[in-house]
């Protein structure tokens, strides 16, 4: 006979009911690292540098975004410190600790 590695003591969820829950989490996750960080990215690199760059991840605690040359890559870095102060002050409730830049589709 097989054992549970389940508590009897919690009732059955239907799995409709956790496949709501967890699409609901990621659309809240989505709006953040989507919409909502296109809109602070801009005003946190500038106008310019957002033109050329654009938020692809936001993963424990590190954001990670995609720029569309070798010049801008090097830019970038070179105001990582300056943009990272400004997003950490845009988003107080979400921690931002690392901001990493790659060469990507913007």
């Amino acid at each position: 006979m097989l054992s549970c590695p389940c508590s009897l003591a919690e009732p059955a969820r239907p799995l409709e009911g956790l496949v709501r829950e967890a699409l609901s989490k990621l659309t809240k996750d989505e709006r953040l690292t989507k919409e909502g960080m296109q809109k602070v990215w801009g005003r946190a690199a500038g106008k310019k540098a957002a033109g050329h760059s654009a938020p692809a991840s936001l993963r424990r605690s590190t954001l990670v975004v995609n720029v569309d040359g070798s010049s801008w890559l090097y830019e970038l870095t070179l105001k990582r410190r300056d943009i990272l102060r400004k997003l950490k002050s845009e988003f107080a409730g979400k921690k931002i600790k690392e901001l990493r830049f790659r060469i990507g589709e913007v």
